[in-house]
């Protein structure tokens, strides 16, 4: 059995970051709260319970909470060793979408898998796998990806093919941020900036060709340019989102009198969450969340600022990649719901409904704590001054 009075003994709490668990677990309290106002109608409708949703949401959030714990007790040397088995691991669940009695299709996309009644999400999975794989590839080979085109190709060849596994289901939303967090991870390894670029372009390419030639893709960004040309078709969801930040205004309606999530803004619990947060809760209320998600991603960066500074390159590399994970999600997910980008599925860290999301997460932020461990602990590095410039 384990031995927790030991286990807590042995905890060296002032080198834990409570600042940034503090942040942590006040966006995630306030993320039940909101999704509890924002599911009640969805939850009612398929399953005769208002809560049922936030009920499960919440188990998730304790066992994400387990998790968070898990790895902040699992050094990094761990992830640094078994990077190669986990990718591999990851593209596996991938290919598992598309088995018949293991994927489950939902509107038309093969995302999930359902094993003895549990539900996992491996495209949410691989945002956590690619992050470790890449921060252990750029640590293991840093000279081979400042000087050869090969060590460079190499990992984006495997990248590119997970991105295309996902694209298959298809999601271009999720790999669309791998892609971003994995070439962000390699331009801070020292990638020269031609071959950057020349993924970039390539990548580039390929998402457009992906958005102008499928029917479905290109009427989303025509709907995003002019949603009220179009306000119960292609634009429905846009123009709803719209009012429901507008009623709104700077204080809200108050929570759980939105008007916009009973049955009239589609995947208002999801996608659209921060536009029932913005109608209960006011701009105000909209703000502050964000405030907190980009603290965590400023926080994440502090972090690995540190880790530098004690040459934990790895905990460098992975902790920038978890920063630019949230960044994203947070500023796709808003930008949506505002009108500023087209329509993507991304949801809002700790706030939208979705439990293997919900899941990494917590993942993530536990591995930050790791890296933030390992930082503090790790021997000083000696810094010599010279008297002669060379």
């Amino acid at each position: 059995m384990i031995n927790f009075k030991s286990l807590l003994e042995s905890i060296d709490f002032s080198k834990v970051d409570f600042f940034f668990l503090s942040i942590f677990f006040l966006v995630s309290i306030c993320g039940l709260i909101i999704l509890a106002s924002a599911s009640v109608q969805f939850s009612d409708s398929i399953s005769g319970y208002p809560f049922s949703m936030l009920i499960k949401q919440l188990f998730h959030f304790i066992a994400g909470c387990l998790l968070l714990i898990l790895i902040s007790f699992t050094p990094l040397s761990f992830w640094e060793r078994f990077d190669k088995w986990l990718l591999f691991f990851g593209m596996l669940l991938l290919l598992l979408v598309f088995v018949p009695g293991i994927g489950v299709e939902v509107n038309g996309a093969n995302r999930w898998i359902r094993m003895g009644g549990l539900g996992l999400q491996p495209s949410e999975v691989m945002k956590f796998i690619s992050i470790v794989y890449i921060s252990a590839y750029s640590v293991r080979r840093i000279t081979d990806l400042q000087t050869h085109w090969f060590g460079f190709f190499k990992p984006a060849f495997l990248i590119i093919l997970v991105v295309s596994l996902i694209l298959l289901q298809p999601d271009l939303g999720t790999s669309a941020v791998i892609l971003a967090t994995v070439l962000g991870i390699l331009f801070l390894a020292g990638v020269h900036l031609r071959q950057f670029l020349l993924v970039l372009f390539l990548a580039l390419i390929g998402i457009s060709a992906l958005i102008i030639f499928v029917p479905w893709r290109w009427e989303r960004i025509i709907s995003f340019t002019d949603p009220w040309s179009d306000p119960f078709g292609t634009g429905y969801q846009l123009t709803l989102s719209l009012m429901s930040i507008g009623r709104g205004d700077w204080f809200g309606v108050g929570l759980g009198e939105g008007l916009m999530k009973m049955g009239y803004l589609p995947d208002a619990h999801t996608d659209f969450i921060y536009s029932v947060l913005v109608e209960e809760m006011g701009l105000l209320g909209g703000i502050v969340i964000i405030s907190l998600l980009f603290g965590l991603a400023f926080r994440c960066f502090y972090i690995a600022k540190q880790a530098l500074i004690k040459n934990q390159y790895f905990g460098f590399f992975a902790a920038y990649g978890v920063a630019i994970i949230l960044g994203l999600h947070t500023f796709i997910n808003v930008g949506v719901a505002t009108g500023l980008l087209p329509t993507k599925g991304l949801t809002l860290p700790f706030i939208s409904y979705g439990g293997t999301n919900l899941l990494v997460m917590c993942s993530l932020i536990g591995l930050v704590l790791r890296i933030d461990y390992e930082t503090k602990v790790a021997m000083p590095v000696a810094h010599v001054s010279r008297r002669a410039a060379f």
